[in-house]
């Protein structure tokens, strides 16, 4: 048996991928297996891959993914970071953050004080995919509309208590993440598996992502401007489409979808601060995360 998986692992690309999957198929009763495609012209994709796996298997713990819209120039918004800050450590490994910086007058960077600037245009794609209320700071808690709420939230108070709500659910599909990194080309692999433990109706999108932390530059906290800010969890760029990659096969239970991307990142980002974030989420009737992820970059 091990012959047979070191056979299988050890093909060369493009069918390292598939032997992988021909070994786990033989070892765990798979009733399919689809090739190897490229998803909708994303330059990041490498594979695409699907298999039906028996036993399905048990529901991992729910993470919950708090997207917080957020810029240098708003005197609030470090009352935002105390406040997710506060929930990280409440919730250890549940958490998973991403500060976004819409284009707007709230995330400018100051001429001759700020050493970076956030603002992207996919934080702004983002912000209006998700109806904002045109304030800062705002987080959205899995992308979930509350009763009586819209899905990104401006009372900072009903943070902690809506992800607290979140955490409690099921997830009905299991995320597991794998990555590599090249430091000598800054060229990032991610591997995402997900494993649909009951049959899933809606719509389903995967949207990957990466962030950096630890990030040292001006900040307005309240009316004074803090050049010695550390920034957390600032969103770097996309892996996927913005919005996510459509999940293009049937998700029954036992389902099993695995993806493979690769994008070089910015030589000026600190790979030893960056995590990889991904979550799993409807986008059609609803936009909920049903699951997140996160592991580091290096």
């Amino acid at each position: 048996m091990r012959n047979l998986i070191e056979i299988m692992t050890n093909f060369t690309p493009p069918f390292r991928g598939l032997g992988v999957v021909f070994a786990f198929c033989f070892l765990h009763s798979c009733k399919e297996v689809g090739p190897d495609i490229n998803l909708h012209g994303n330059q990041n994709v490498v594979s695409d891959t699907t298999y039906i796996e028996s036993p399905v298997v048990i529901a991992e713990t729910k993470n919950v993914v708090i997207e917080e819209f957020t810029g240098v120039r708003c005197p609030n918004c470090p009352q935002g970071h105390v406040v997710i800050a506060n929930i990280k450590a409440a919730n250890p490994g549940r958490i998973i953050a991403v500060s976004l910086h819409p284009i707007n007058s709230l995330g400018k960077p100051y001429n001759g004080v700020s050493t970076q600037d956030f603002q992207n245009t996919k934080a702004q794609s983002l912000f209006d995919y998700l109806e904002p209320i045109g304030q800062e700071p705002a987080a959205g808690i899995d992308r979930k509309k509350f009763s009586g709420e819209t899905y990104i939230l401006l009372d900072k108070s009903v943070w902690s208590g809506y992800t607290t709500q979140q955490r409690a659910q099921a997830t009905p599909v299991n995320l597991i993440l794998d990555k590599s990194y090249d430091s000598t080309n800054h060229e990032l692999t991610v591997i995402a598996e997900l494993h649909y433990t009951q049959n899933i109706t809606e719509e389903n999108k995967l949207t990957i992502l990466v962030t950096e932390s630890d990030i040292i530059t001006a900040q307005l906290n309240g009316a004074v401007v803090d050049t010695f800010y550390n920034h957390k969890d600032v969103m770097r760029d996309f892996i996927t489409e913005t919005q996510g990659d459509v999940i293009t096969q049937t998700r029954e239970a036992g389902r099993v979808v695995r993806k493979v991307y690769k994008k070089v990142l910015d030589a000026a980002w600190k790979p030893e601060n960056m995590h990889i974030v991904a979550y799993v989420h409807e986008y059609q009737n609803a936009k909920l995360i049903y699951q997140g992820k996160e592991i580091d970059v290096q």
